[in-house]
């Protein structure tokens, strides 16, 4: 009889959680402001937390994603124009509720979170929090940059709360949840391939909240083409020529549509063909295999050329990027 191998994944040096009551009493509201502006860039803690205020918090950076999970007992935070214009660049803030209240206010504007809820926040904006019973909650950080070419150009997008119990607001709650779950399991080499597949589901539900009127049919059509793109990464045929004729338009109009995103069809295919290939390289688990390998995979046909552009792109070789 042959016994089953069995494997036990083995946990990384365990996120460490930060804790308010490590903190003299008559300093845990200006450390209790410290921990929200280095984790949610800069916010103000207005009046003193109470006496017996408890609050723990912990968190992860996944390639330029911050990952944080928050436990904490009733307060009030804000924060005002003047924190808004010392950011060097705006954020996306991206939060599931797992128990608890909390009310967020922008402008003339009030939402109420509860267990179960997720809600998707932007740094540009003034806004005002006020937790009304303990909270625990998951919020993922990240730079607007990252996103503002996945989401079509002159749209604004108004901070929202979104279903989570179907559709894609349910499949980015439990992606954030299993963040959370696994903060201490994830290896460096899949931390890129995390934050991607967060990027394109993140931009999947912030397109449900931008204005519709700033939604030209070109601009959902265009949408739908770099889907197809995704789609067929690994199609070393993929090419302006066939995507159009996929979709039964001219190479010109398809042209035009990625013009909207100030890259051309054939640029768009190979940086996202580069990203592939990058997060492939760094993953422990494809150490053994060629870059010529890899690079065909992603739909590469000439290594050479693979390896030039990937220099060009990330500023090393591929072989420089697996040391």
């Amino acid at each position: 009889m042959t016994a089953k191998l069995q494997t036990t994944a083995v946990p990384r040096e365990a996120m460490p959680w930060w804790s308010i009551a490590e903190v003299a009493a008559a300093e845990r509201t200006e450390a209790w402001e410290d921990t929200l502006a280095s984790n949610y860039r800069q916010w103000e803690v207005p009046t003193r937390v109470e006496a017996g205020f408890t609050a723990q918090l912990r968190h992860r950076d996944i390639a330029g994603l911050r990952v944080v999970e928050c436990i904490c007992d009733p307060c009030h935070g804000r924060r005002l124009e003047q924190h808004v214009s010392r950011d060097d660049a705006a954020y996306i803030g991206v939060q599931i509720t797992k128990s608890g209240r909390e009310c967020f206010r922008r402008g003339d504007q009030t939402q109420w979170v509860g267990p179960g809820d997720l809600v998707i926040w932007t740094s540009d904006q003034p806004t005002e929090f006020t937790v009304t019973e303990r909270l625990h909650k998951v919020s993922l950080i990240l730079p607007w940059n990252d996103l503002r070419d996945r989401l079509p150009r002159n749209g604004h997008f108004h901070g929202s709360v979104l279903d989570s119990r179907s559709g894609i607001g349910a499949v980015l709650y439990s992606h954030i949840e299993a963040l959370a779950r696994q903060l201490d399991m994830l290896e460096s080499g899949d931390l890129c391939a995390v934050r991607r597949a967060t990027c394109e589901l993140l931009t999947a539900a912030m397109s449900g909240g931008i204005d519709p009127a700033a939604q030209p049919l070109s601009q959902q059509y265009l949408r739908r083409l770099q889907d197809y793109v995704l789609g067929h990464l690994q199609d070393e045929c993929l090419s302006p020529t066939g995507i159009a004729q996929a979709h039964h338009i001219s190479p010109r109009y398809l042209h035009l549509l990625f013009a909207q995103t100030g890259q051309s069809v054939s640029a768009y295919i190979r940086q996202q063909r580069l990203e592939r290939c990058r997060d492939t390289l760094k993953n422990p688990a494809h150490r053994e295999r060629s870059v010529a390998e890899i690079a065909y995979q992603w739909g590469f046909s000439d290594p050479a050329h693979f390896s030039r552009v990937y220099k060009q792109q990330f500023g090393q070789t591929p072989g420089e990027q697996r040391r």
